[in-house]
């Protein structure tokens, strides 16, 4: 690793020459030579020049001098120096000409600290060029003595570099291969050989197949599998394997063909000749050529290479390997083979294989578990296990591989060669370029999966990406991106396909080679370890806690050049984090060289003026964040590029200086509800790209016109069209040559009381006409009678989403049928809509489809809709569409369009006189139909294609008929809702026959639901359902006497007042097969259930809640005995239970147990120390429990709840909790004499384990204090009080450094103390991320 980390290369080559090119920056010329310091800054340039030319030759030596490793560490520093002097120049010249402009004054700012001064940011121009001269002049003595020492260190001028070649020159492949070293690769070889066996006719190019995957995933060994296969030795007339790697030399490569083909060696090196030769000796062979390890992609040599080839005989093949998508796309014909991570399965064999010599560990059974962790170390790699195999071979104990488990992969390869050397050369291929953006990728934790803009963004903040000309910064990176992509060290993820993720060996690359400049504190448990690391980090990450305290950020106290600090989330965080106040309002505002700060995801209200300090700032992230204000003094970011807002849903305005950040490139305020006004100039933010949302505002506020010189792209949602007063500012706006917008939205206030201005909003709609690629439109609250033109015209190819709301004047919808690519249509609120006329198709253009790509239309509160018309002449209507919602449209009538070939869904809701449409939709898979009578249903008899099925509210259904059962055959879900007349589910057994497929069956709220059927059948039938559930059926009495089906795996009975008994045992009654496989069972609210049945409990059984069930009276003993993999287990309010589990809990695999509101439950189950598997206990209202005896707790549970326990006598302090090594939440609540005591935990502190990190207290009546004990809890995170009304005391000598939460209510006297600023407390908490004192 220390070839490649020694100085952060990667970095420090493409900052110097970025560095380098700023001294030439005409801006930056004219203001130095303005400020007479132009001639102090041209000496830094000179004497940065002249070490520039030594820099390849220093890079070389470092590996093995550590003398000219440190001096490029100092030229490192200073130069980062020298990039911040200059960013100061830029700065000034940009405030000073905003302060000579006309300003908007700054309104107040409601802060809860007191804003400082800002005459930081009002530096005269002697206070600048004095301080500026100070900064240059020790820069330049610090660059005089480094330029001094490079001829000490015999430093050469114009060295190319040369070591990394050395380094990894790997031996070239050979067409080889042992086969019974090959593991999991069967189906990829079968794929390729499918591939190379089919014919191909004689003028067609030759067929070139790519292979393509990362390095070490196995693309050689499987061109050495295809190449050795035997169908494909049979079915070409001769095979050439060629080792390409980086040096792609065309005429080598035909000597390496020509004498694979007739083993002689061509003297000569003519190209003209070369070709003629291969081609006679092709002619008449049907060739196989493997080019393994393919790096160039020059167009002009590929097909300089194959020329000869296209004359070889019909049926030639040409497979490459490389790790270059661009590469394959460039030389294949066909589509490339994109080679998967190998099985973990097969990766360990591969270990056995290589470390041990054997097919498994049978014979090393010891080594097993550590074996596993090491594969999971490779994420799929064969190269990186075979790698990792060679260093355990033949080393048999558990310490040593132990060790290779615990160590980073890097550290153990280095010097020996295999994945590293193959990830490292991939590196070493990539342009100067993009090497800073892959190393600032070590920035991420494994397996975090990011987005590619969010990415590009951070790229060029931090800046990396260079700009090209007219190019917008944001498609340059986009361009980095999908290199780094193509060169495999990004992978698509597969949760999310719009994300993206790195395997965990390259992010140890990226890592190895950003060097100590890039800093993961993921791994902050080393840092004391590895203090180093930290010291001369310039960019910083962190995964978000849920309580970030402020300890976890001491090592930044002395680090004051830090340019990135970015918080990372969680994979699916969605709950907001919380900050320390003390790392927002006094750590950042000291790292004043910051370049990118992100808070995304923490609960901040507000920010600091002192944000403001942070000059340099280009990347200022605080989306989904609770901010509610931004301090003014961010107007004075004058560097901010890009400010990230969305998801802020308390953002409630912006600052008036936003006007001012004239390089803001993206102003993300999306989902921003309570943002209902902005600031006016923002038009004059010429460099804004994205404003997702634009707010017009009343008279002196933002206006349409402020958009004419924003060449905005992505999305735009302009809101409050209602405050337009010059309609030509709708024409000004020229949003039809904004030809990067994708998405736009025209809102006007759905106040019904504001003005609508009917012919004043048609012109202005008719004047925001969007650019002709828009693919998304939606307008809202409309108020005029009728849509312009554009709306619907076809020359709007591109829309692929269309919304209509609440445009409740027009009375016709406009022609939206020949939109060709139009995929979804929501239309809402349309009130004045009284029919869908042939118009609404396109009616009048010759034309065959109408809505020919609309796959999703919904309909929804049409009131006065009455007519459809279904049928335009011979166009075919909707031929692809496959979701159609009808939703409270209770006035339409007729027929829907017939012949919908490919409806997957209908969902009809409120449609109440919709009830004779004969439905012909032979795809129909899920049919939803609510609120209408059952006559809606005879149209449903022919649609054998239903599998889902949902009905609510439908009136006059008694039961399922005969004649609709017969054509539900396909059925595998049903739903019955709020069916008041239904009183089964079917008159005879026999129907249900008819359902052979159910798996899932719902009846929910039918009160007059008294069985499942009127005769006295089972449910055996029913031979695939798996989930049934009852629920409100008050009259609901019993099962059928014939039981249950053996398939059924969750049964579901709540709030069925009647219900008796339950099926009388588990065992089913004349079914083929007589055990169930039940695995949950839910019985909730059921007050007439006394028993369970007296038997035995499944089997399979895993979770069991009892609840609310107030006359059941006892769980036999015996249910308990087969309960062998019950998991959880829940209890509540069955108030006349007494006891359960008297002879003993043997339930060895419980991991929850929930006890509430038995009030005559005596005796917890005994032995429940034995279960080492429970995890959770939870007692609660158990008035009769009188005891826990000491050591009867589980020794394994890591969360513990008491509430109101009242004859629980004997004291927490005997009952063992301090050996619970596991226990990590505590909750005490109500009345309970064992923890009626006045100062909490005991005084020495020995009550509770160390291990806990969440304390819960609640109604102590007695508890006056918290006693100093609280501090042995170093791992606290969590503290809760509520309603200890005597509760006065914290602590003397303060809480946990590690709390993260406090909350306190009900407790006036302790809340007085914690007031903000004025309690006496308030010193002690106020650093506590998060603070909830009501």
């Amino acid at each position: 690793m220390e070839a490649l980390a020694a100085i952060g290369e990667a970095f420090f080559t493409s900052m110097f020459e970025a560095l380098l090119d700023k001294f030439n920056a005409s801006d930056l010329i004219y203001f130095a030579k303005k400020e007479k310091l132009y001639v102090d800054l041209k000496k830094l340039e000179k004497k940065l020049l002249i070490i520039n030319a030594v820099l390849t030759d220093a890079g070389e030596k470092q590996v093995t001098d550590r003398t000219v490793k440190i001096w490029l560490t100092e030229l490192r520093d200073s130069a980062y120096d020298v990039e911040d002097v200059l960013d100061e120049f830029a700065y000034e010249a940009l405030r000073r000409r905003l302060t000579a402009q006309p300003r908007t004054s700054i309104r107040t700012v409601r802060c809860w600290h007191n804003p400082p001064s800002l005459s930081c940011f009002k530096w005269g121009a002697g206070t600048f060029r004095v301080k500026m001269r100070s900064k240059i002049r020790g820069i330049d003595a610090r660059l005089q003595e480094i330029a001094t020492q490079k001829s000490d260190l015999e430093l050469r001028e114009n060295v190319e570099g040369r070591a990394y070649k050395a380094r990894d020159q790997r031996l070239p492949t050979t067409c080889l291969v042992n086969e019974v070293n090959v593991y999991g690769r069967e189906k990829d070889t079968e794929a390729i050989v499918e591939r190379l066996l089919v014919e191909t006719t004689s003028d067609a190019e030759v067929p070139v197949i790519p292979i393509v995957g990362m390095g070490g995933i196995g693309k050689t060994t499987l061109a050495q599998l295809v190449y050795n296969d035997d169908k494909v030795a049979g079915f070409f007339d001769s095979k050439a394997w060629i080792y390409v790697s980086e040096d792609f030399d065309v005429i080598k490569v035909m000597k390496a063909v020509l004498q694979s083909v007739n083993g002689g060696v061509p003297d000569t090196n003519d190209l003209n000749l070369l070709h003629i030769k291969l081609k006679e000796e092709l002619s008449e062979k049907k060739i196989l050529l493997v080019l393994d390890d393919v790096w160039h992609d020059n167009y002009v040599d590929w097909t300089s290479l194959i020329r000869p080839l296209e004359f070889a005989k019909s049926g030639s093949k040409i497979i490459i390997t490389t790790r270059n998508q661009n590469v394959a796309k460039m030389t294949g014909t066909l589509p490339a083979y994109q080679l998967k991570e190998l099985a973990y399965d097969d990766c360990l064999s591969v270990l056995a294989r290589h470390a041990l010599g054997r097919e498994n560990f049978d014979g090393h059974t010891h080594l097993k578990d550590i074996g596993e962790e090491i594969v999971k170390k490779c994420k799929g790699l064969p190269l990186a296990v075979k790698t990792l195999a060679g260093l355990l071979r033949n080393k048999e104990t558990y310490e040593e591989w132990e060790a290779v488990s615990k160590s980073k992969m890097w550290d153990l390869t280095e010097e020996k060669g295999g994945i590293f050397s193959a990830l490292r050369l991939s590196y070493h291929h990539l342009p100067s370029h993009l090497k800073p953006c892959f190393a600032y990728c070590s920035l991420f934790p494994k397996d975090h999966e990011f987005d590619r803009d969010e990415l590009v963004l951070l790229w060029i903040a931090a800046g990396f990406v260079q700009q090209k000309g007219d190019k917008q910064p944001e498609d340059i990176g986009r361009e980095y991106f999908s290199d780094l992509l193509s060169r495999s060290f990004f992978q698509q993820s597969n949760n999310n396909k719009s994300l993206f993720l790195m395997h965990d060996l390259i992010i140890e690359l990226a890592q190895s080679v950003a060097g100590d400049l890039c800093f993961n504190m993921e791994h902050e448990v080393q840092i004391d370890d590895g203090q180093h690391s930290f010291e001369k980090a310039r960019h910083v990450s962190f995964i978000r806690h849920q309580y970030d305290v402020s300890q976890r950020f001491e090592i930044f106290s002395k680090r004051k050049d830090v340019r990135s600090f970015l918080a990372l989330p969680l994979l699916h965080q969605r709950e907001y984090c919380y900050l320390s106040s003390k790392v927002s309002h006094q750590l950042l505002p000291k790292l004043k060289r910051l370049r990118v700060l992100s808070l995304s995801g923490y609960f901040i209200g507000d920010l600091l003026n002192s944000i403001g300090y942070l000059k340099h700032l280009r990347y200022l992230n605080l989306s989904r964040s609770a901010i509610r204000l931004l301090p003014e003094s961010v107007g004075y970011l004058h560097h901010l590029q890009i400010l990230i807002l969305n998801h802020c849903r308390e953002l409630t305005a912006l600052p008036v200086g936003t006007s001012r950040l004239i390089k803001l490139h993206r102003l993300d305020i999306s989902d921003t509800p309570k943002l209902q006004e902005m600031p006016s100039g923002l038009g004059n933010l010429n460099s804004l790209r994205l404003l997702p949302k634009f707010i017009i505002g009343k008279a002196g506020g933002l206006t349409l016109r402020d958009l004419k010189n924003l060449s905005l792209q992505g999305q735009l949602s302009i809101q409050r069209l209602q405050n337009v007063v010059d309609i030509q500012d709708a024409r000004v706006a020229n949003l039809k040559h904004k030809l990067d917008l994708k998405e736009l939205a025209l809102e006007w206030s759905n106040d019904l009381n504001l003005s609508r201005n009917g012919p004043n909003q048609l012109q202005i709609l008719e004047s925001l006409c969007p650019p002709k690629d828009l693919q998304r439109l939606s307008i809202s609250n409309y108020g005029a009678g009728e849509f312009p033109y554009w709306v619907g015209n076809p020359s709007f190819a591109k829309i692929e989403h269309l919304d209509l709301s609440d445009c409740i004047n027009c009375t016709s919808l406009p022609s939206l049928g020949r939109l060709p690519l139009l995929r979804k249509l929501n239309i809402k609120g349309m009130h004045a809509v009284t029919s869908l006329d042939p118009e609404f198709y396109g009616e009048g253009f010759p034309f065959v489809k109408a809505f020919p790509s609309l796959e999703f239309l919904r309909f929804e509160n049409m009131k006065e809709w009455k007519k459809w018309i279904s049928s335009v002449g011979n166009v075919e209507l909707f031929p692809l569409l496959r979701e159609l919602i009808l939703h409270n449209c209770p006035k339409l009538t007729g027929n829907l369009p017939r012949n919908l070939c490919s409806l997957v869904k209908l969902d009809v809701q409120m449609c109440p006189v919709l009830t004779n449409s004969p439905l012909s939709f032979p795809c129909l898979g899920e049919l939803n139909v609510a609120d209408s009578s059952d006559a809606i249903l005879k149209s449903m008899v022919n649609h054998s294609s239903i599998t889902k099925l949902k009905l609510e509210r439908i009136s006059g259904l008694a039961c399922l008929t005969e004649e609709l059962t017969k054509a539900l055959v396909k059925l595998e879900v049903l739903e019955i809702e709020g069916c008041n007349e239904l009183t089964c589910f079917w008159w005879n057994g026999s129907e249900s026959e008819n359902l052979p497929r159910l798996k899932s069956l719902v009846l929910k709220n039918c009160p007059e639901l008294v069985s499942l059927v009127g005769e006295k059948q089972g449910l055996c039938c029913f031979s695939s359902l798996k989930d049934l559930r009852i629920e409100g059926c008050q009259k609901f009495v019993c099962f059928p006497e014939m039981g249950l089906p053996y398939t059924l795996k969750c049964l579901t009975i709540h709030d069925c007042e009647a219900l008796e008994s339950l099926p009388d045992t588990f065992r089913m009654k004349d079914c083929n097969n007589p055990f169930c496989l039940l695995e949950e069972l839910q019985i909730v609210g059921c007050p007439s259930l006394k028993s369970v049945p007296n038997g035995k409990l499944p089997l399979t059984l895993k979770r069991l809640s009892i609840v609310n069930c107030n006359n059941l009276q006892f769980l036999p003993d015996d249910n308990w005995n087969s309960a062998s993999l019950l998991e959880y287990l829940c209890i509540k309010d069955c108030l006349a239970l007494e006891s359960f589990l008297e002879s003993g809990l043997s339930i060895p695999n419980l991991k929850i147990l929930h006890i509430s509101n038995c009030s005559n439950l005596r005796s917890l189950p005994k032995q429940m120390q034995n279960v080492t598997s429970l995890r959770k206990l939870s007692l609660s209202d158990c008035m009769a429990l009188e005891s826990i005896p000491p050591g009867s707790l589980p020794p394994n549970i890591t969360s513990l709840k008491l509430r109101n326990c009242i004859n629980l006598k004997k004291p927490m302090s005997v009952w063992g909790l301090d050996k619970l090594n596991c226990l990590t939440k505590i909750k005490i609540a109500g009345t309970c004499p064992a923890a009626d005591m006045v100062s909490f935990p005991d005084k020495e502190g020995v009550m509770l384990p160390s291990t806990l990190t969440d304390l819960r207290m609640e109604s102590l009546q007695n508890l006056e204090s918290l006693s100093r004990a609280l501090e042995s809890l170093t791992a606290l995170e969590q503290l809760h009080i509520k309603d200890c009304r005597k509760l006065r005391y914290l602590p003397k000598t303060g809480l946990p450094a590690s709390l993260g939460r406090l909350c306190i209510s009900g407790c006036l006297v302790l809340q007085d103390k914690c007031k903000k600023d004025r309690g006496e407390y308030w010193p002690m908490i106020s650093n506590i991320p998060c603070l909830e004192i009501d």
